[in-house]
């Protein structure tokens, strides 16, 4: 396995297990560990890319619109209490950011 994919696999391990240690409600809690599983997995990543690239002439423009867009509907299964903290949307922006780096890296790879 190449630097890079351990690299982002690693990303993805440490925010599942932030995720889990976090005091948030079920459902929400449910939604992040989903979007995570599928925009921070970069095998699922670049599987996806390979299939949209025979459906859309830009798939990585696609993807991350999908992944933006999924987790603004991740965040509105969040509570008031879930939303209350600032860490929480500090945290939400790292794991967009996650994201558009590994994108890159898929590209340029």
């Amino acid at each position: 396995m190449s630097d890079w994919i351990t690299y982002y696999e690693d990303n993805r391990q440490s925010a599942l297990s932030r995720i889990k240690n976090m005091s948030l409600s079920a459902r929400y809690r449910r939604e992040l560990n989903c979007w995570v599983n599928k925009y921070l997995d970069p095998f699922s990543v670049a599987r996806t890319i390979s299939v949209e690239r025979y459906e859309c002439p830009d798939p990585f423009s696609r993807i991350r619109l999908e992944a933006e867009n999924d987790l603004e509907f991740t965040l509105l299964t969040a509570t008031g209490k879930d939303r209350n903290n600032n860490d929480m949307i500090f945290f939400e922006s790292n794991l967009l950011l996650l994201f558009n780096l590994m994108l890159r890296h898929i590209r340029i790879s």
